[in-house]
């Protein structure tokens, strides 16, 4: 089992209807058992709580308390029908660079005691410049293929270009060091839009850790950057635009 990693690709998005657009940017993100994360944090000198160019703050994670990660993750997943009172728990997302974090998706996998596959997720997913954050929880179902899947509808706005009226279809490869994340959005069986990450997991030792600081750089303020451009290019195409449903 791989506790901590450093892990780099890929990110792309394809949307289908009612044309094709089509992007991929490179990506690093945090590969973290969550009840270790101090561990991490001590095998670099940059990377700590505060006043380092990486920082893992409790409060940028499920909610703006300072309470313990793992504790709210728990908690949250309860609430949601999960019980994940034994076995890991891993996170996958951003961490602050520079100052900067804008987290469009965090996962947290399970993995049960000895297993080496997830048997549920949880992910906590966040719109821009609205702020807001929303969590879909879901058992993962083994398929032949060898991935992991799991349905749900959508129920929080994202994308002004895409409706609400959509389902959620991932599909999880994790053969690891190797990760890849499908999220499919379906209506009526026809896909709209697709994004991925294409990832692989490196140790996280001093020297990788130490690399993604400098070739990367402040991650938040190019995730949201990407984010408006990509949203210029759609409007300039002609795209749709879908209100947030609560501010109209």
């Amino acid at each position: 089992m791989i506790r901590h990693a450093i892990a780099s690709g890929k990110v792309w998005h394809r949307r289908h209807q009612p044309f094709v657009h089509a992007f991929a940017y490179p990506m690093w993100l945090v590969w973290c058992d969550i009840a270790d994360i101090p561990s991490l944090l001590s095998r670099h000198w940059l990377w700590g709580r505060r006043w380092r160019p990486v920082v893992y703050r409790d409060s940028d994670f499920v909610d703006p308390s300072d309470r313990p990660l793992a504790d709210k993750v728990k908690e949250k997943v309860k609430e949601q029908g999960l019980d994940w009172g034994s076995g890991r728990i891993i996170m996958l997302g951003q961490w602050r660079t520079f100052g900067s974090l804008f987290n469009p998706l965090v996962l947290y996998l399970h993995f049960a005691e000895g297993e080496e596959q997830p048997d549920s997720l949880l992910a906590e997913v966040q719109n821009t410049p609205w702020n807001e954050r929303h969590f879909y929880a879901a058992r993962l179902k083994h398929c032949e293929d060898g991935s992991l899947q799991a349905d749900h509808s959508k129920d929080f706005h994202v994308s002004p270009f895409l409706p609400m009226e959509l389902q959620y279809h991932w599909r999880l490869h994790v053969t690891l060091p190797s990760l890849r994340i499908i999220l499919e959005d379906k209506d009526a069986g026809q896909t709209v839009f697709t994004a991925g990450l294409d990832l692989a997991l490196a140790n996280a030792a001093p020297g990788e850790m130490n690399r993604v600081i400098w070739r990367f750089g402040p991650r938040g303020i190019a995730t949201v950057r990407g984010i408006y451009w990509q949203a210029l290019r759609l409007w300039r195409k002609g795209a749709v635009f879908y209100s947030h449903p609560d501010k109209n």
